[in-house]
């Protein structure tokens, strides 16, 4: 068995020194949401804080243990590129697939039907839409919520509520809530389904609720199907699917 999940199993909470040492994406301390059309960013470093979580009943792993090889999975890592596929929706909104690649810190593309936008560290990012491509060298892109998801998960088990678990028949469910603002405060649940053989994303979905910033009442789901998810190594030909080809 992997020694870290040994560690895990031997102590519930364990020490953050257990886990020094995550890839950055992982350690990126996320700004104030509203949400996937949001993708520009700067990246201040956190630490990892580890807390206990609920667990489901006897025979299936603990929740940290799902937790922490979910993180592992879905960590960019700094020599490879991961890729996702996946179809995006809300209420009255579909978003149609998207494709996402990024390459550690250095490289980034997002692909949409109707939209395309590039990365390159020193070189800001690049963006084609509606026929147009214009370019922004001071501006940084991170990935999208899927790609976030470890982040967001290693900030769940720090937070009070930490990150509860439970099951379908292929993934385990891991459902925490995340904090909200003012005026109003609503409630954000965020739900992710993991594959329980690869421990890779299949589903990610944001519920919120209560009050809008007028007062208003609201209730919607962002809704992420995960259609392909995996790590390509960096070869000439897969580092070609990192560059932009405006109007394909």
């Amino acid at each position: 068995m992997d020694p870290v999940m040994e560690r895990v199993r031997a102590a519930d909470p364990v020490s953050v020194e257990e886990f020094a040492g995550l890839a950055d994406f992982d350690a990126l301390e996320l700004a104030p949401r509203r949400r996937w059309r949001r993708r520009w960013l700067s990246l201040p470093a956190v630490g990892a804080v580890i807390t206990a979580l609920v667990l489901v009943p006897s025979g299936a792993p603990a929740a940290s243990e799902v937790v922490q090889r979910a993180i592992q999975t879905m960590a960019v890592p700094s020599d490879q590129i991961l890729y996702a596929k996946s179809h995006a929706s809300d209420e009255g909104t579909d978003y149609g697939e998207r494709q996402v690649w990024v390459y550690g810190t250095q490289q980034m593309r997002w692909l949409e039907p109707d939209n395309e936008e590039v990365y390159t560290k020193g070189q800001g990012t690049t963006r084609w839409w509606k026929g147009k491509v214009e370019k922004f060298p001071e501006v940084t892109m991170v990935p999208n919520e899927i790609f976030r998801a470890g982040a967001l998960l290693e900030a769940a088990r720090a937070a009070k509520g930490g990150v509860s678990m439970t099951e379908s028949d292929e993934a385990y469910v891991l459902t925490w809530r995340e904090k909200s603002g003012p005026p109003h405060w609503p409630k954000i649940e965020l739900t992710m389904w993991i594959d329980k053989d690869t421990y890779a994303p299949l589903k990610f979905t944001d519920h919120s609720w209560g009050q809008d910033v007028n007062g208003k009442p609201f209730d919607q789901t962002y809704t992420e199907q995960i259609l392909e998810f995996k790590t390509l190594p960096a070869t000439p030909e897969n580092l070609k699917q990192l560059e932009m080809t405006p109007g394909r």
